[in-house]
Formats: structure tokens, C-alpha cells, sequence
């Protein structure tokens, strides 16, 4: 139930009064009129990137929680299952673990068939040679064996349920011997060794098999599903990072909890950052780490979840709905100034009937029961009061809360002060930060209240990111000011889905595969990605299944069984040496060969033609419903017109249908008796009564349509809906959101409802579909997001598919990261950080005076081959970025950017000495637009993304401390104006930031022209 039903409920109300047990969010406009504006937006004016991270939840949010068939669905999913049935981790693969077989089964279904085949003769021989002997020399027994048929002896099996289920599984698997039968039983092999009677037969049904079932095996090897656990059928059991850290919290706490009993000394606060891919269950385990751990043996600690996308915390909400989980959402209240907060205690965790009787009793003696907003104090607190006194599940206290950046920030300020006996005092607080670098490097905001929360980390924290590497590699500010036990847990991504790339070239409608060689622009370059720590094993998930054969040396079904391999983290660890020892002649051989056949670029009729035919395709981009009815058509006008033509009829139809079936039943209220004979004739499938059918499995109530935008409706009819941080009409975000619970099992070769998700930047992160197996992201998009952004977009891919990408550039810059540099921009890297390290010595004796700064920074140039003026150009930059700490930095650009210049203020007669060229000013702006534009903040420089706003500012400032002359402002600007000229799809953010300020001093200079003539 949704939470802005409550006021209507006639069970949680008595009346119309105006008290209520309801936390319903106050303002906002209607979905109308929310919809309207959302269409008129996103047709109008040119899109810009909205980075929607850490906003707060409404209450149309709380009705997606809430929403029952969307909780049924979570409900019937594979992860509900497997969250229920999932056991410990289990240690490497080995005997103890593999599951017995009933041998005594297996010998009589291999021996009633040895007439039959001759695969099954020698089966039963090398498999059972005691077994065999004994029956032939045995009257008796040869007699019993006799008398038996195969069929019989599953039926026994089958009639023995879960005590033969391994066996007749394997039996099927010998039966059937098809690719993914070959698979499983290589696997049951390596388990139980070579003298097993699984790895005997095994190896015997793979010399039986024809050399094109081998050919698929060798192909299936490299599938994503080629593992054990729930994947391929078997029993679903923890990771080992999962593992780990249910342990490492499990010891943390039941110490702290003996700390707290004795009164002794509490255990140094742990912090630990879960580093696993996307798609390792990153968000599963915040789950499963109340249900396994804090649920059953820590009752009084809360998990405090959080995530900058509120798409991932409505999807922990449904999750929590279906495990019936007693947990709070909290939200910042947007209605007023933003420092009021929301708690919310959803309708399923409330007694109805004792409910209603407490509420009445409340409102006798005058008590409010409506939450309203508050501090977070203040909401916590009477959430906790009116939970108990209402009978909440939970008696008044959540298991879970489920919070919005902002709102977990204030929350773990407030545990901070609460004393030991509070409900959320911070020792039993767990915080579950979910992708915590989501967006820092895009929004200045996200990133002072993610730096706010690390600096009020509880006694417990876990940071879950597949791109936030190691402590050791991270800032000081990520640590806190606490002294703590920090821990990283890492799973290394060796069973990622396979990830083919491609580029898709818009002026000749070509794709092109890219093969992981041929991204590299020279062995050298090659050679230098090698010997970084992650983007090796990243690459083998973008190698195809031929070419990494070809790396092992696999040719052909002549190739040995010992060659295949059981699952795919195996595969990948003996390629990954091969790959990474590959010399010269054979890279440049691979590299040209893999450029032809199935990397030779392929025509399309246009991108939607590239788009998935049997699964969904996601498509990244700035504007995603303008996308979205793009690629549904809506450029193509007689077609759309008749498309739209048609379900206006469709439309008015069910108009009818409906009017006649309420006169029907108005009549037979009448004639009772007679209601079968007035019952409308059905117009089939497409028009049910109160029902448009707008696509094979793919319905919405007539009420829907017909306040909907018509084109909306197009675009769904083929297959297309969008999400967008902001703003998405609220039927396409109730389909967007049953769409990703799409499982392709389910679908049974058909082609989802919905084929197409069209998302921004927002909803990347939150986008998590089974059925995703093509990715496109559009260059508008992809250029300005950082390596770790792309890496999660190429984690979207949730089995084996294709990314395909708008330019190379990009592609090479998602899989390579900082690779992609070459080795003379990293000596500019390096020469930068010098500078920054010289000009910090100087700030901290300081010394501003002109012999000192160029005693300093003249040697320094000397050593690196460079201009002096060009260390002077890096020392402003490296001055203006101390300013640029996320606890420090002051919250308006303005104050900022006078902060900024106040710090080269102090140097700037000597600086301005320095740089006093013409190509050293122009030196300057450049490297203030890099720092303004970076996509890695991090690297010295915290905050770079904040300049962009105050970029105008600071150079005038500068300009007005006679570091900047006209001549090297207009020198600059003409040549970036040229550049972007040249490249449309460079990045103009920097550009037209200062645009007004050139155009500004360039009338000044033209006025002071005038008045000298």
C-alpha cells in the first residue's frame, strides 16, 4: 500500500479527521501535471548531464516501495529463492564439498543400456569393472539386472526426491551430452578427482560426442554461466567476500557486545570496504547481512543503508517488503528549506488491528499521531515512540532504515552524541554505503555530504564499490578523523559476463568489434596496461571464445578433454598469464587477425537496428526520453502518425467496451438472472474490458492511456520506456521498474515486453535487469563520465552480451582507464605533482618573495625539460586548489572562487614575473579547464569538479592580479574556439563557463580602443 493512501484507508482511519497514523510526504505536484512538464522539458530545449545522486525520497517513491506487484514479483524472483536457500561458502572446490552420487543407481541405469550403446558399454565397465565382473559370473544378480529397464530406474530415483536429486541430474547430463552437460560434468570431475567414477565417465562421454557438440563446448567454456552455485542449476552457496564479511562483523560485534556487558575496553571502530565487480551482489549482501547475521545473532543493531540512487534504495525497499523486514525509510523533506527530515514506517510493518485501537486512543487523550517533519532527532524518536505504543512489528524499533544521502549523513551526526543506552547510538549503528563514489566527480554537492559521512563513520561501517579500490590508495578524508581498524575485502572479477565491444560509426552505419588487442595503439602501450593490478583481469571479460582459444592454444574438436574447463574463473586464470607474456609478433599477428571475420565492421540501417533482438538493450545518455521515442520511431513521421492513428482507435474501442459493460451490468442489477445475455461480445485479446493491450505481454488499465501522452504510448507499443533521475512520467517508471525484474528464462524465446531502457546518468547505477544483454551509450554522455562510471555501465551487462560505444576514445578510456594516456602526458602528470609539492614548501615557510619562488621552481623545470613559465602556470593552479578540500570548501562559487584567488594573491608578484609569456599564459587556462573538466578529482586535487562554477570568477580574479594579460586570455579562447570547430564533440563546459567574461573584456579592450581614438 502506498503511502499516500493512508489518509483514505478506512481501516487506519476513523473519519475525516484530520489526525492520521500516516507519514505522508507534504507537497509536490500532481502525476498529471508532473507528467505534462516532464514531456514538455524533454522535447524543448537541449539537454544538459543531471547528475540526480543523493536526492531525497517523495512519496511517490514510498508508493513504488509499497507497490504489491511489484514486492510479488521480488517475491518470485530468482534472488528471493536464492536469498532463502543460499548456504555458507564452502572453500575451494573439492571431494569434501562435491555432492555424492548414488553409485549402486548409476551401475544398474549404465548396465539395463550397455546393449543399447556402446558409450554406455564402456561406461559401465571402467566405471564399475567389480560391479560388471560380479554380474556377469552371478546368475542371480544378472537376472535382477535383467529384468530392469533405464526408465524404471529414474523413476525410482525420481521417486526418492531430494536424496537422488544430484544423481539424476547427473544422469540427465550423461544422457543428454550436450555442451552445458559436458560443462557440469567436467566440473563434478575436477571435484571428485581423476580415479572418480565422475571423471572416468566424463572423459568417456566426451570421446562418444561429435566434433561439433565439442566445437559448442569449447564455445560454452567462456559463458558467464559456466560456474557452479545457482547459476547452472546447482546449489546456491555464499561468495567467499560474502563470507568474510558476515565473519569480520560477527567477531567485530560480539566483542564490542562483551565490551558493553563488562564494562571494559570497546574494540577500535571497523571499516571495511567490500571491492567486488558490479554484479557480485553488492546489494544482495546488504540483505543478506541482516537476514544471516544481525537478525539472528545481533537483534539490537540497526542497518543503516544507503546509496546516492534512490532507484537502488527503492529496490532495498521492495526487498525488505518481501522478506517482511521491519525497517524505516528516512528522507530529507524537500517542501521546505531541506534541513527537515522524514521518517517513514511503511504500512507492512504495522499491526492494522491493534493499529486502529491505539490511534483512537491516542487522538482521546490528545496525543498527535501524524510524523509531519522534524530534525532527524526528533523523527527518529517519535517513530520509535509511536511504533511502540502502536504495536509495530519490530516494537518500535527498525531493523533496517533505509536513508537517502543527506538524511544518512544527519543520522550518523546524531548517533554521534546519542549515549550508550539510545537505540541508534552509534555502536549499533552498521552502516551499508553502497557505490559511495558515485558521482563525486560530477556534483560538488554529493561529494561535501559523502565527505561528511565518512567523517562521522559509526562503530561500523562496510564502503561496497567496484571501483573505490584500497584504503591505501584512497585520500585522507575517506578515513575520517577516527582511528579505526580498516579492513578491504576484495573479489577479483574473473567471472564477470563476457563483454564484447564495439564502436558504431554514425556517418557510414558501421559496427565494429573491437577485440582487446586491437584498443591498443602499440605493444608499448599494450605492455604498460599489462603491469597494472586490475586492468588485466578486467580485459579477459571482453575477450570473444575464439580468440581466447587461440590464446591457449585450442584448435578445433581435436583439442583434449583435459582442455576444458569446468567453470569460467578457471578459463580466465589460464589465459590471463598467456595474455600478459604475449611477445611482439604474436600480439601484432592476433591484433590483425582478430581485426577480420568476425571483427570486420558490419553495416546496419541505423542504431536501432544494433539494438538486441531476443534480450533488453540499455542505452545511456544525457536526455533519455528524447532518445527513447527516437529509437521507437518518432523520426520517421507517416509511420509514427499511423501508429499513433491506430491506438486512438484502440483506444476508443475500449472507451466503448467499457460504457457497454457498465450499461450490462446496470441492466442485469435489474434483471437478475439475465446477466449472461447481456454481456458485451469480446473484442479480443488486444481490447479487455478496462484493459489496452499495447504490446504482447505489455498491458496498462484504459484509465492510464487515456491521461497519458499519446506518443508515450507509441513508444511503449514498441517495446521502449526510459528512466531518468528526474521526472519520469509515472505509468512508463511503474513498466520501466517491472521491466527489470525481467527474467529470459521466463520468457521462453520471446521477446521481452519492454526491449528497450533508455537511462541518464542517474539511473545507470540503478538499473539492475536479468535481461540486459546489449549496452549503447551515446558520446554525449560517455565523454564526460569518469572510468569508474563507465565501469559500471559496462556492468549493467548482467549475462554474455555486446557494449557497443559512439567512439573509440571512450571505449579505450572505459576499459583502460588511465591507460589510455601516453607516456608523455604521464611525465606531465608527474611534473605537475613536483610542482604542487614545491609550491605546498613554499606556502609553508612562507616564502612569497620573487628569488625564492624562482630558486624553487626554475631547477625544478630544469629537471623535467620544461618551461619555467610552465611550472609558474602549475603553481597557480596547485595554489587555487587549496581551497579545494571537501570539508573546507565553502558552499557558494563565489566565495570559492575569492578564496581561490586570495591563495595566489601572495605570490603573485613574483608569479607574475614568471609567466609573463604569452604561451605560458595561455598555459595557465588550459590547465585550470583540465582541472575544472577532470574525471578523476582525486589525483591531487579534491574538488576539481567545483571550479567549473566559479571558473569566470577566478580568472578575472587573476586577471585582475595581472597574472592573466588580455593578449594570453584572447590567444587562448581563439585557439579553443578552433579546436571545438574542429571537434563537435569536444568538451565546451570550460568554454562557455568563461565565454561571458571574454566576451566582456574583449568590449572593454575595444571601448578603451574607442575613447583612445
Amino acid at each position: 500500500m502506498s503511502e499516500n493512501d493512508g489518509g483514505n484507508n478506512p481501516e487506519d482511519s476513523d473519519s475525516g479527521d484530520e489526525y492520521s497514523d500516516s507519514d505522508l510526504h507534504a507537497g509536490g505536484v500532481s502525476d498529471t501535471e508532473n507528467d505534462q512538464a516532464v514531456i514538455a522539458q524533454a522535447m524543448s530545449a537541449e539537454a544538459t548531464l543531471s547528475v540526480d545522486v543523493g536526492s531525497s525520497l517523495t512519496h511517490h517513491d514510498w508508493a513504488d516501495i509499497d507497490n504489491s506487484d511489484l514486492v510479488a514479483k521480488v517475491r518470485g524472483s530468482a534472488g528471493f529463492r536464492i536469498m532463502r536457500e543460499i548456504q555458507p561458502w564452502d572453500g575451494a572446490a573439492s571431494s569434501s564439498a562435491a555432492a555424492t552420487l548414488l553409485d549402486n543407481k548409476v551401475f544398474e541405469y549404465f548396465y539395463v543400456q550397455r546393449k543399447d550403446s556402446d558409450m554406455f558399454k564402456k561406461l559401465v565397465k571402467e566405471c564399475f569393472p567389480k560391479e560388471y565382473e560380479q554380474a556377469s559370473s552371478d546368475k542371480e544378480e544378472k537376472k535382477r539386472l535383467q529384468s530392469m529397464w533405464a526408465q524404471q530406474i529414474m523413476d525410482e530415483l525420481k521417486g526418492m526426491r531430494e536424496y537422488a536429486k544430484h544423481t539424476i541430474r547427473w544422469l540427465t547430463a550423461i544422457n543428454n551430452a550436450q555442451a552445458g552437460d559436458l560443462l557440469f560434468l567436467k566440473r563434478e570431475a575436477l571435484m571428485n578427482g581423476e580415479h572418480s567414477i565422475q571423471w572416468k565417465a566424463a572423459a568417456i562421454v566426451w570421446e562418444s560426442v561429435s566434433n561439433r557438440i565439442k566445437d559448442q563446448t569449447f564455445a560454452a567454456m567462456h559463458a558467464w554461466t559456466n560456474k557452479t552455485g545457482a547459476q547452472s542449476g546447482g546449489v546456491p552457496r555464499m561468495y567467499k567476500h560474502q563470507h568474510e564479511l558476515l565473519e569480520v562483523l560477527d567477531k567485530h560485534y560480539t566483542v564490542t557486545e562483551q565490551a558493553v556487558e563488562s564494562g571494559g575496553k570497546m574494540p577500535l571502530p571497523l571499516h571495511v570496504i567490500l571491492s567486488t565487480p558490479t554484479g557480485s551482489g553488492k546489494t544482495f549482501t546488504a540483505v543478506l547481512t541482516y537476514l544471516r547475521l544481525i537478525k539472528q545473532k545481533h537483534k539490537d543493531v540497526i542497518l543503516l543503508y544507503s546509496v546516492p540512487t534512490k532507484q537502488v534504495l527503492k529496490r532495498v525497499g521492495q526487498e525488505c517488503e518481501a522478506h517482511a523486514v521491519p525497517y524505516w525509510t528516512a528522507a530529507r523533506d524537500n517542501t521546505g528549506d531541506g534541513t527537515m527530515t522524514q521518517v517513514r514506517r511503511p504500512y507492512s510493518i504495522r499491526d492494522k488491528a491493534r493499529n486502529k485501537k491505539a490511534v483512537r486512543a491516542a487522538r482521546a487523550i490528545g496525543e498527535k499521531v501524524s510524523a509531519g517533519s522534524g530534525t532527524v532527532e526528533q523523527q527518529l524518536e517519535y517513530a520509535a515512540d509511536i511504533g511502540f505504543k502502536l504495536k509495530d512489528h519490530g516494537a518500535g524499533k527498525p531493523d533496517i532504515i533505509i536513508a537517502d544521502l543527506n538524511t544518512t549523513a544527519r543520522i550518523l551526526e546524531a548517533a554521534k552524541k546519542q549515549p550508550e543506552s539510545s537505540f541508534y547510538n552509534q555502536s549499533k549503528i552498521l552502516l551499508y554505503f553502497d557505490e559511495p563514489n558515485m558521482g563525486i566527480h560530477l556534483d560538488p554537492k554529493v561529494l561535501g555530504v559523502v565527505s561528511n559521512i565518512q567523517a562521522n563513520m559509526p562503530h561500523a561501517a562496510v564502503l561496497a564499490s567496484a571501483t573505490l579500490g584500497t584504503w591505501d590508495t584512497l585520500e585522507d578524508w575517506w578515513k575520517g578523523p577516527t582511528e579505526a581498524r580498516r579492513d578491504t575485502i576484495e573479489m577479483a572479477p574473473y567471472e564477470l559476463p563476457m563483454s564484447k565491444l564495439a564502436v558504431f560509426n554514425q556517418a557510414t552505419n558501421e559496427i565494429s568489434t573491437i577485440s582487446p588487442f586491437g584498443m591498443f595503439k602499440n605493444y608499448g602501450e599494450f605492455q604498460r596496461a599489462m603491469n597494472d593490478i586490475r586492468v588485466p583481469t578486467l580485459l579477459l571479460r571482453h575477450m570473444s571464445a575464439k580468440q581466447g582459444n587461440e590464446l591457449l592454444g585450442i584448435d578445433g574438436p581435436e583439442a583434449a578433454w583435459e582442455k576444458v574447463y569446468g567453470d569460467v574463473k578457471s578459463l580466465r586464470l589460464a589465459i590471463e598469464p598467456k595474455m600478459k607474456t604475449i611477445p611482439q609478433p604474436d600480439f601484432e599477428k592476433y591484433k590483425v587477425r582478430w581485426a577480420t571475420g568476425e571483427g570486420a565492421p558490419k553495416k546496419v540501417a541505423g542504431i536501432r537496428d544494433a539494438l538486441s533482438k531476443e534480450g533488453v538493450t540499455m542505452v545511456g545518455c544525457i536526455n533519455p526520453r528524447k532518445t527513447a521515442l527516437e529509437l521507437a520511431g518518432f523520426e520517421n513521421k507517416e509511420d509514427w502518425q499511423a501508429a499513433v492513428h491506430k491506438l486512438n482507435s484502440k483506444l476508443k474501442e475500449a472507451e466503448r467496451m467499457l460504457k457497454e459493460n457498465a450499461k450490462a451490468e446496470k441492466r442485469a442489477a435489474k434483471k437478475k438472472g439475465d446477466a449472461d445475455d447481456e454481456n458485451p461480445a469480446d473484442a479480443g485479446d488486444d481490447v479487455q474490458v478496462g484493459l489496452v493491450t499495447l504490446r504482447p505481454m505489455l498491458k496498462i488499465s484504459l484509465a492510464e492511456a487515456l491521461e497519458s501522452d499519446i506518443d508515450t504510448l507509441v513508444m511503449l507499443s514498441r517495446g521502449v520506456a526510459y528512466a531518468s533521475g528526474k521526472g519520469t512520467e509515472t505509468m512508463v517508471k511503474r513498466l520501466y521498474n517491472q521491466a527489470l525484474l525481467t527474467v529470459p528464462d521466463s520468457l521462453k524465446g520471446r521477446s521481452p515486453p519492454l526491449n528497450v531502457l533508455v537511462v541518464d546518468y542517474s539511473s545507470i547505477y540503478g538499473t539492475d535487469c536479468p535481461a540486459v544483454d546489449t549496452l549503447l551509450l551515446q558520446e554525449e554522455l560517455g565523454r564526460l563520465l569518469a572510468w569508474e562510471d563507465l565501469q559500471q555501465f559496462i556492468g549493467r551487462l548482467r549475462r554474455d552480451g555486446l557494449c557497443i560505444f559512439f567512439s573509440l576514445g571512450t571505449l579505450r578510456k572505459a576499459v583502460l582507464g588511465s591507460h589510455v594516456e601516453a607516456e608523455e602526458i604521464q611525465k606531465t602528470i608527474n611534473f605537475q605533482k613536483a610542482v604542487e609539492e614545491t609550491t605546498l614548501k613554499l606556502v609553508e615557510s612562507k616564502k612569497y618573495d620573487s628569488a625564492s619562488v624562482k630558486g624553487a621552481l626554475e631547477p625544478l623545470a630544469e629537471q623535467f625539460g620544461r618551461r619555467t613559465g610552465e611550472a609558474g602556470a602549475f603553481a597557480v593552479i596547485a595554489l587555487a586548489c587549496l581551497s579545494l578540500k571537501p570539508q573546507d570548501m565553502p558552499d557558494s562559487d563565489k566565495e570559492l572562487s575569492a578564496q581561490m584567488v586570495k591563495n595566489v594573491e601572495k605570490f603573485s608578484e613574483a608569479l607574475e614575473k614568471i609567466i609573463g609569456k604569452k604561451q605560458d599564459q595561455i598555459s595557465l587556462v588550459s590547465i585550470l579547464e583540465s582541472l575544472a573538466c577532470s574525471q578523476a578529482p582525486f589525483e591531487g586535487r579534491t574538488g576539481g569538479a567545483r571550479v567549473l562554477g566559479c571558473a569566470a570568477s577566478f580568472l578575472k580574479g587573476i586577471y585582475d592580479a595581472d597574472l592573466l594579460s588580455e593578449d594570453g586570455i584572447f590567444a587562448w579562447a581563439n585557439q579553443r574556439a578552433k579546436d571545438i570547430k574542429n571537434d563537435p564533440d569536444a568538451d565546451q563546459r570550460f568554454f562557455m563557463k568563461v565565454k561571458p567574461f571574454v566576451q566582456w573584456l574583449q568590449e572593454a579592450s575595444e571601448d578603451e580602443e574607442s575613447d583612445e581614438e
